[in-house]
């Protein structure tokens, strides 16, 4: 994936196609549920240790990618996704002074201001974001809201700003829920609008950046060159210490064990993701029911045991489609009971509700009509 041709501009060979950034992006995105999910998993083993980890993922999350995006930020020049495709970012004013290609010269290593900077879109944006996703969706009242509504909500909220013994902090945080629940979508169509029209102005060669964070920081991304690669492999070796001036200096080990660590992240995190998603096909098919996809071949499970009519209970009709308790034909309004026999929504409406049992095999119906099943015509 590092070496991956130009499916952009030929005038810059070394300028990466907006395919190949929406797809580090993408990536980007599926890591958080595959940790958040292995987490969960090792959270069951051992509660004491990792429960409070799983509550308060979003701020694990983004303590673990910032020192996994500074490292990579640091020792490769770009993000861990970014890294992953073979993509560095480069400071626009390098670019504007050295023409940008396969020379003897790599591009120059990001400056600390750059890496602070660029920490602070890689995680620190997106952890804000999430936060008031949750927010909003807790402000909002989610999606019952949208269908129940929240006048109840806005009721109480009324009568607590109407009130004069509400302590005046309350009235202002209501006051400013109620903005921020009238502003936030807006903040976000413009958040996620805005990305979009970067995206669609890269993709036709109108700007340099395929975000407005990276305008706003001046850095371009770039694919690596074999420079870029070398000059790392060469570092790393010259920076190498023998073994035994571990022992000499332990700080320097844990440096280098957690490098290495980091490292193997370009391997391990990719395949928790397929694990991730290997996991949620599985539990969604039909070979985790103990079928193999087929209704020929799956194993079918049997229906259960008709129950037989009572000799105390009504007769059962000699014509199909026939209400049982009026002998009309067909049944008008079909409608099932607890027993699974059918009958008109009248009929099995008003002898529930005065016997609570079936007519036919005399169970008991506890629940009365509210346990009557409409029937339609899919059902029949």
């Amino acid at each position: 994936m590092e070496f991956m041709s130009a499916l952009g501009s030929q005038e810059d060979a070394y300028r990466p196609s907006l395919f190949e950034l929406v797809a580090q992006e993408k990536l980007k995105e599926l890591l958080q549920p595959a940790v958040q999910y292995a987490l969960a998993i090792y959270a069951q083993r051992y509660p004491r240790l990792l429960l409070r980890v799983v509550n308060n993922h979003e701020e694990f999350y983004a303590a673990l990618m910032l020192l996994v995006e500074r490292h990579y930020l640091k020792e490769w020049g770009g993000s861990f996704a970014e890294n992953f495709y073979g993509l560095k970012r480069v400071s626009t004013r390098h670019l504007d002074t050295v023409q940008f290609s396969a020379s003897s010269q790599s591009s120059p290593a990001l400056t600390r201001r750059e890496i602070s900077m660029s920490l602070l879109v890689l995680v620190g944006l997106p952890y804000v974001k999430s936060r008031l996703d949750l927010l909003y969706g807790k402000v909002s009242g989610g999606s019952a809201s949208s269908i129940l509504g929240d006048n109840e909500r806005e009721e109480l909220e009324n009568e607590e700003l109407a009130n004069g013994d509400t302590p005046r902090m309350r009235k202002l945080a209501i006051r400013f829920m109620r903005l921020f629940k009238r502003l936030y979508p807006i903040l976000n169509f413009v958040y996620h609008g805005s990305n979009m029209a970067y995206n669609v102005a890269y993709l036709f060669g109108k700007t340099k950046y395929y975000t407005p964070w990276l305008h706003l920081l001046g850095l371009q991304v770039k694919r690596m060159s074999m420079n870029d690669y070398r000059d790392h492999y060469d570092k790393s070796a010259g920076t190498a210490s023998p073994s035994l001036s571990l022992l000499k200096n332990p700080l320097g080990a844990v440096t280098v064990v957690f490098s290495k660590l980091v490292e193997f992240l370009k391997v391990l995190l990719p395949m928790s993701i397929f694990f991730f998603k290997f996991l949620e096909w599985w539990y969604s098919s039909e070979f985790s029911r103990g079928g193999t996809g087929s209704n020929e071949e799956g194993t079918v499970i049997p229906p259960p045991d008709k129950i037989k009519p009572d000799p105390r209970g009504t007769k059962l009709p000699t014509t199909a489609n026939t209400c049982p308790l009026c002998l009309v034909s067909p049944i008008n309004n079909p409608t099932a009971l607890p027993s699974g026999y059918v009958f008109c929504y009248t009929c099995a409406y008003h002898y529930v509700d005065e016997n609570k049992r079936c007519p036919v095999t005399w169970i008991k119906i506890d629940g009365g009509p509210e346990d009557l099943t409409k029937l339609y015509a899919d059902a029949m």
